[in-house]
């Protein structure tokens, strides 16, 4: 009798558990879907508060991830880049999912590159390209990361990456455009 009381004990909390990790989800995925038509709505202040709730409240949960991406996002929209670049490096060393990680560093790339720190930007790229799982993902962001190095003056690392792409990706359509800046920088040697 007591191990049957113990096993349906076992069961609830199990079921409340389960069903409480779903409804969080979905309150997180509606607070963030509120947030995102305030920012196409233009009133980007109450989105950014939004998400910052957001990701507070319902840390831990796939929107809150979604939302720290679409929140640097919004910070970059409004000339915010060195705190995007402090909130993305945040966001990164928590190890997230994977489908945020490539996103994420792409993002961080984009938001270095803005404050003008290329190098730095084009790490942030290739990291992403390391990280992405789509070959024509791999191959823009390596494309992003030669950008970024270049305006760097790290032209060995530019040519590296141009050339990796036309190498290990020759089928994406990011191939032509490496092609075209490899030979810029190497006056046609490819």
């Amino acid at each position: 009798m007591v191990i049957a009381v113990a096993v349906v004990a076992a069961g609830l909390i199990g079921w409340f558990l389960v069903s409480s990790g779903r409804r969080k989800e979905e309150f997180a995925a509606r607070s963030l879907n509120q947030a995102r038509a305030a920012a196409e709505a233009g009133n980007l202040p109450l989105a950014s508060s939004e998400l910052q709730k957001l990701i507070q409240t319902y840390g831990g949960t796939d929107a809150a991830d979604e939302a720290v991406i679409t929140l640097n996002q919004v910070r970059m929209v409004n000339g915010q880049s060195e705190l995007a670049v402090v909130g993305l490096r945040n966001f990164l060393a928590t190890e997230p999912a994977p489908q945020y990680s490539a996103p994420a560093h792409g993002l961080l790339g984009a938001a270095l590159e803005n404050a003008g720190r290329y190098a730095d930007a084009g790490a942030a790229f290739a990291n992403a390209s390391k990280a992405a799982d789509l070959d024509y993902l791999r191959a823009r962001y390596l494309i992003d990361a030669a950008r970024a190095y270049r305006g760097g003056g790290k032209l060995q690392e530019a040519v590296s990456a141009y050339r990796s792409v036309i190498r290990q990706y020759p089928t994406t359509s990011s191939v032509t455009e490496a092609k075209v800046r490899l030979a810029e920088l190497t006056d046609g040697k490819m």
